[in-house]
């Protein structure tokens, strides 16, 4: 796959700052698609070779088995909206980045009373979601249900407080992680938002205060 626009960090691109980097292409993402599917990136031949193996049970060749692995192909519809996607997805990505920009502009103009996220100079984010922090959580998105504005919580609890990590003693150390899985809400997000949505979204989420 060709590589295109995404996150960056200190001028490098994402999934390209380390030996292996993952990306899902779950719908709602800028590079979705209308299922499961996603890739990785590697920039080591022999890795790339053992991990294409592992995606169809270990194969080096047809019914030659090399390792074990596991049945992780993406099928072909998934694959052909990616395909089509992949033409527009520069300026998918340029459009994320500019409504982040205005999202955020307007939520403080207005005085709406939410925590940003702090993006750094030297990288940049294409809002795969535009989540702010809010307090009372739940009101606050039952007041924007009401007026037809949907939102998710993604990662609504932190992994050290999962039930598969309950012996791990580092829970009471993740102070921030915990309180930010207590307040993260995402706020409508698509290339594809005019600026008419996005101002009604931030007049609700302002007249909540």
């Amino acid at each position: 796959m060709r590589r295109k626009a995404c996150a960056s960090y200190k001028g490098r691109k994402s999934c390209n700052l380390s030996t292996i980097g993952c990306t899902s292409f779950f719908p709602s993402k800028p590079l979705g698609c209308y299922g499961d599917g996603g890739a990785i990136f590697v920039n080591d031949d022999t890795l790339a070779k053992a991990l294409r193996e592992i995606r169809v049970h270990g194969q080096e060749r047809r019914y030659y088995h090399t390792r074990i692995g596991v049945g992780g192909r993406m099928d072909t519809l998934q694959c052909a909206v990616i395909l089509g996607k992949l033409e527009r997805f520069d300026w998918e990505i340029e459009r994320r980045l500019a409504l982040g920009e205005v999202y955020k502009t307007k939520l403080i103009e207005a005085g709406a009373q939410v925590g940003l996220l702090a993006v750094r100079p030297d990288r940049d984010c294409v809002w795969a979601q535009f989540t702010v922090f809010v307090e009372n959580r739940e009101a606050v998105q039952q007041v924007l249900s009401e007026h037809g504005i949907p939102t998710a919580v993604h990662y609504s609890r932190s992994l050290n407080h999962q039930p598969a990590y309950r012996n791990d003693e580092s829970a009471a150390e993740t102070v921030n992680s915990h309180w930010a899985a207590d307040r993260v809400m995402s706020l409508p997000m698509s290339a594809d938002l005019s600026e008419e949505q996005m101002d009604r979204v931030v007049a609700v989420v302002t007249s909540i205060n």
